[in-house]
């Protein structure tokens, strides 16, 4: 039975490489049978497209842009984490703190980010400021709300584990506040920082000089819905590149939260 257990992995991967190939394939031709009954203006055929694409790839303002949006994101997400996690990790310790905290978070979650673009573009001009904002206002309230779930959910009995040995300080957090943490908040995490691409360009299709998000404001003005969509297609690999990172980094940290493996079809 073990012995043939790596033929029944290569074979649910082979299953799920070719189900992908095959909704992949699907996809390029309804698009390709969409763009026969638009014009190229309404919808450009796959082919138009990666020629756009693989011109781009030759030029320096694809890498420039792809530099000033992981910029923005990265900064706003970083910001997010640092005051989202303190706060929340202060809410959830005190508990005078959370009723002060928690209907701001609450606030913050419930207002559209366009609505802070909006604000930044009063308060910053335009400029880098606009979107790592906008980043940080609107994943950091999501960090929040999950530091403080995390913490509440902490097993009580665990702590009192902590206490007979005298944990306290850096050894106390190291040892049980950190894996409970890293195991409720990754996943939330994922999610995260695929708004923070998702909002950082748009900012800076409105707010900001630079980015992707400024490129594909360029190509629209230009009627290229070629280029449009050349610039989506570059959006959504870098989408899928960091998620695929985070994952594999939860992979490494969390083993034990993975799926079993299927034993057949």
């Amino acid at each position: 039975m073990l012995s043939n257990q790596p033929d029944v992995n290569a074979l649910t991967r082979l299953r799920s490489i070719l189900l992908g190939l095959g909704t992949l394939i699907l996809v390029l031709g309804g698009w390709q049978w969409g763009s026969q009954q638009y014009s190229r203006v309404i919808l450009p055929a796959p082919i138009e497209v990666a020629v756009v694409l693989r011109s781009l790839l030759l030029e320096s303002r694809l890498w420039a842009a792809i530099a000033a949006t992981s910029l923005h994101v990265l900064v706003g997400f970083i910001l997010a984490l640092g005051i989202g996690g303190l706060l929340g990790l202060a809410a959830g310790r005190q508990s005078w703190v959370r009723p002060a905290l928690t209907p701001v978070a609450i606030a913050l979650l419930g207002t559209p980010p366009i609505a802070w673009l909006m604000l930044t573009m009063v308060w910053f001009g335009l400029g880098h400021a606009n979107s790592i904002f906008t980043v940080a206002i609107t994943v950091g309230p999501m960090v929040f709300a999950g530091v403080v779930n995390a913490v509440m959910t902490l097993d009580p009995n665990l702590v009192d584990v902590a206490q007979v040995y005298q944990l306290s300080g850096t050894s106390r957090f190291q040892s049980l506040y950190w894996p409970h943490l890293v195991s409720r908040l990754l996943p939330l995490l994922v999610t995260g920082l695929g708004l923070a691409w998702r909002v950082s360009i748009m900012s800076e299709v409105l707010a900001t000089p630079t980015g992707i998000g400024a490129e594909l404001n360029t190509a629209r003005a230009n009627l290229d819905t070629a280029e449009v969509m050349a610039w989506i297609v570059i959006t959504i690999g870098l989408v899928l590149a960091s998620d695929t990172l985070l994952r594999r980094l939860q992979q490494q940290l969390l083993p034990w939260q993975q799926p079993a493996k299927p034993l057949g079809w």
